[in-house]
């Protein structure tokens, strides 16, 4: 019995142990709290609550760090007008989605949308969204948990901009070389008439022509410059020489109520680069800041050296690592919001009044920027002003080149030529203008009527003009072909724009030349006279 007695009241002891008391219930309770409100006062997001009616309620560690707003600040505020905008950079307006999410936060358990810190400073953040039910299952609330993906989305919207330029690119090249064809006709024809009639008036219309079609090329100029397929001529140029030129040039045109400064601290401002291009890229800029100050203001350009350590992008330009020249053209006039900051490369994107700008200057300004291996950023904010960085790569050492002696024109020789292009107007022009020279003129609007030609009649062509760009066979695949009949052909190319490294491999291939459409007849004539001087074009002997 006693053996009965002492199991009974082992085990009877043991059952009471097993059973927690109200005291242990509860500091087991106090401990999973404690461990659940570490977890998320300490989590690396952003997590808070808010009521139906979007009033915030519980506002973590982190969110209070990320937004600037402590929690005797935030707790009680509504989500708009706090860490909500009323409105997107964008332009969605984001009372309509908070006060959505409040009554349909099942429609809502993922969404991304701007947010706003106490600084005003705008970021783009990624929501979870978890219903809070009471214990009947009504909707209390909302448990939002949110990561910042402003960078992400910065690099996503630079990835379409990137591909949208590039697409742009390729549409304002195209209409530009098809252009260029059309205004080497329109002057070629009116040179003709200027040249052969002897009524005043006609030459003048004749020269009003000719006048109006440099203004179309220059127009093409700049929509090919934007495209990358511009002419261009890289020399060693001394930027300092630029910026004192253009700030000479803006003080003699632009209001005088804007003060132009410059601050040219850059030790090694020597560039290998266009200066003609460098110089219109800035006068684009400096136009620009002087348009955002009509009241006045100042203009400041500065240059200073920068050192790229690592492969950097800065929109969708590439720096190598290297050494810089940083160009900085930067106003205090009235800014601009971002939707426009986004657009101010595209051609013919102008917030100017109907004809005050073609929407082509910061166009040809980024077309610049890429053919110098180089890169632009712009930097704006309303009523503060806008602020452009221009990197260029820089040459250490600089040697400047003198200019070559006018040559006396000599006299003019008549020569024997094809003429090979798939424009209409361009072939009728070449043979009326040429001939009336006293050149002999054959032309061909396709590869195949040349190639058939020049096998019969080499020995009797002393230049041939090809067109860079046709249907089925271009410049340089005709060239191969004719050059597969005769080894000493002698051969030009013409195109209404120019790829710079095409040009360079087809110069390798021993084409003689390249002349950019529309060209006159002074300056092929020019070429061609160059060419006999220098003993790489030879008349064919009869």
């Amino acid at each position: 019995m006693e053996n009965t007695t002492g199991t009974d009241s082992m085990e009877s002891h043991s059952s009471a142990s097993a059973v927690p008391n109200s005291h242990q219930v509860y500091d087991a309770l106090r401990k999973s709290e404690e461990r659940y409100r570490e977890l998320v006062e300490h989590a690396n997001s952003i997590i808070l609550r808010w009521d139906k009616n979007g009033i915030i309620t519980f506002f973590n560690e982190y969110a209070q760090r990320f937004f600037g707003f402590n929690e005797q600040e935030i707790i009680g505020q509504h989500v708009i007008g706090t860490i909500v905008p009323e409105t997107e950079s964008t332009g969605r307006d984001l009372a309509p989605l908070m006060e959505h999410i409040c009554n349909h936060p099942e429609e809502h358990r993922y969404n991304i949308n701007e947010n706003i810190t106490r600084s005003g400073a705008r970021a783009w953040i990624a929501w979870t969204n978890k219903i809070l039910t009471d214990d009947d299952g009504n909707t209390i609330g909302v448990l939002s948990i949110g990561s910042d993906i402003t960078k992400q989305r910065q690099l996503e919207e630079e990835l379409r901009q990137a591909q949208k330029m590039q697409a742009i690119g390729e549409l304002a090249g195209g209409i530009a070389h098809d252009f260029n064809n059309m205004i080497h006709g329109i002057a070629g024809f009116a040179e003709i008439i200027h040249q052969t009639t002897c009524d005043t008036r006609i030459s003048e219309y004749a020269s009003q022509i000719l006048t109006t079609a440099r203004h179309a090329t220059e127009l093409t100029r700049q929509l090919l410059t934007f495209a990358r397929k511009g002419a261009y001529q890289l020399n060693d140029c001394n930027t300092h020489d630029i910026i004192r030129d253009v700030c000479a040039m803006l003080k003699r045109t632009i209001d005088r109520k804007i003060l132009i400064r410059q601050a040219l601290d850059a030790d090694h401002p020597h560039i290998k680069g266009d200066s003609a291009q460098l110089k219109s890229a800035l006068l684009n800029l400096g136009i620009n800041a002087k348009d955002a100050m009509p009241s006045g203001g100042t203009l400041i350009i500065r240059t200073s050296d920068v050192v790229v350590e690592a492969p950097l992008s800065i929109s969708d330009f590439q720096l190598d690592p290297g050494k810089y020249l940083k160009i900085n053209v930067s106003d205090n006039g009235a800014g601009m919001p971002e939707t426009v900051r986004q657009r101010i490369f595209e051609p013919f994107f102008t917030t100017k009044a109907s004809g005050r700008g073609a929407g082509l200057g910061l166009a040809a300004v980024y077309g610049t920027t890429h053919l110098h291996k180089g890169a632009i950023q712009c930097r704006s904010d309303i009523g503060i002003g806008s602020s452009f960085d221009l990197y260029l790569p820089i040459i250490e050492s600089y040697s400047e080149h003198q200019k070559k002696a006018a040559k006396s024109p000599g006299t003019e020789k008549c020569i024997r030529m094809m003429v090979v292009d798939d424009e209409a107007i361009v072939r009728s022009y070449s043979k009326t203008l040429f001939e009336m020279h006293g050149h002999q003129v054959d032309v061909f609007a396709s590869a195949e009527e040349a190639i058939e030609h020049y096998r019969k009649f080499a020995h009797q062509v002393d230049l041939v003009l090809l067109d860079m760009i046709m249907p089925k066979m271009d410049g340089q695949q005709l060239f191969r072909e004719l050059k597969n009949i005769n080894p000493n052909i002698k051969a030009m190319l013409s195109s209404g724009y120019s790829v710079e490294s095409k040009v360079k491999d087809i110069l390798q291939d021993r084409i003689l030349d390249y002349i950019k459409k529309p060209f006159t007849y002074e300056q092929l004539q020019e070429k061609i006279a160059d060419l006999l001087e220098n003993g790489r074009l030879a008349l064919v002997e009869d």
